[in-house]
């Protein structure tokens, strides 16, 4: 018999995180039968839809009841198992989520259960399709321990933007020009005991118009985080999304003009629900700069209502703008554009 002719098997569950001091740590649970790590699923009963599993399999499982799901974070692992003698197709679907403050309570299927940082939880994960789907999660939800899993490097990755075919020097000298103020609003901040990644902030804003570099720019958000998620600077995929939304919820974007396709394309790729101090510090810095010279966001913002017919989208980037550096503000007790000469 064909494998597409066996009968399926469907499952559902969670890559489910919780806030640690270090940063994310993610859920895996011992299988008592195999001893066997990994993530809270279960099969799909009669009439359930796929959400509806995985959160009745996860209370289950763990006692925990998942209220903060995530975005449109949706991975299908396809295989074939063979069970008593018997074959068949098996489809499990994973979403994320954030655990509650609650304690676990394991079901009697698991032994133990454990709450890991990323790189612990891939390697003792079993299996590489389930490492991947963590890894997908991670990207997600910009797990800042995503870049320690690929190069953190301003310099590599300046020069793997200015091989991109429509990398002019004018672009080239823009994104040099907002990562220099994105690392100096970062390193203040890092000083001030806030946790965030100095290097992975500068990174990340110089490939923030990567859409840009290869020639796409009526959709550049969407072309580069696309992209960067293909390649090896992975983890820094978030900065082409959030340096346009500044932080903006999906109906905030989509009531300013933006094409709802390009939202849901956006929920897919990255929790917009979030926005970390490395998403911040590029979203300032890249409103601080136009072309190569850096200016005030009052100026940023005059000069594209000049040369863009989309007022309600540059009002609303505008408005969250100033929210960011009213957060940065008050972290750091002072402006963080003072550290610039900007204010």
């Amino acid at each position: 018999m064909a494998d597409e002719d066996l009968p399926l098997r469907t499952a559902c569950g969670f890559v489910l995180v919780r806030a640690g001091s270090q940063g994310l740590q993610y859920l895996t649970l011992v299988n008592r039968k195999r001893s066997e790590p990994g993530l809270p699923k279960g099969h799909s009963e009669p009439g359930e839809s796929e959400m509806e599993t995985a959160l009745r399999e996860t209370e289950e499982e763990t006692g925990l009841v998942i209220e903060d799901v995530r975005g449109d974070f949706r991975v299908l692992l396809e295989y074939t198992v063979t069970r008593k003698g018997k074959r068949y197709r098996k489809h499990v679907i994973y979403f994320a989520a954030y655990a509650p403050e609650q304690t676990v309570i394991l079901s009697k299927e698991h032994a133990s259960f454990a709450w890991l940082p990323l790189h612990e939880m891939i390697e003792t994960l079993p299996h590489e399709n389930l490492k991947e789907t963590v890894r997908r999660a991670a990207l997600f939800l910009k797990d800042p321990a995503a870049c320690d899993l690929a190069p953190r490097s301003e310099a590599a990755a300046d020069e793997y933007l200015c091989s991109l075919p429509e990398a002019s020097d004018a672009l080239v000298a823009h994104l040099r020009g907002g990562a220099r103020l994105a690392r100096i609003f970062a390193a203040a901040l890092a000083k001030e005991g806030v946790r965030v990644d100095v290097e992975a902030t500068a990174t990340a804003t110089l490939l923030h118009d990567v859409g840009r570099a290869l020639g796409r720019h009526a959709d550049h958000p969407l072309a580069g985080a696309t992209h960067l998620r293909t390649t090896l600077w992975a983890a820094y995929a978030f900065a082409c999304i959030s340096h346009f939304t500044k932080g903006a919820s999906p109906d905030e974007l989509i009531a300013a003009g933006v094409d709802e396709d390009e939202v849901a394309a956006f929920r897919k790729l990255v929790d917009l629900r979030t926005l970390t101090w490395e998403e911040r510090c590029c979203a300032l810095a890249d409103a601080c700069m136009q072309g190569a010279t850096p200016v005030t966001p009052q100026e940023r913002f005059a000069d594209l209502r000049v040369r863009y017919d989309a007022l309600a989208l540059i009002n609303l980037q505008e408005q969250k703008v100033a929210e960011i550096r009213d957060l940065i503000t008050e972290a750091l007790g002072r402006d963080p554009l003072d550290l610039v000469d900007l204010a």
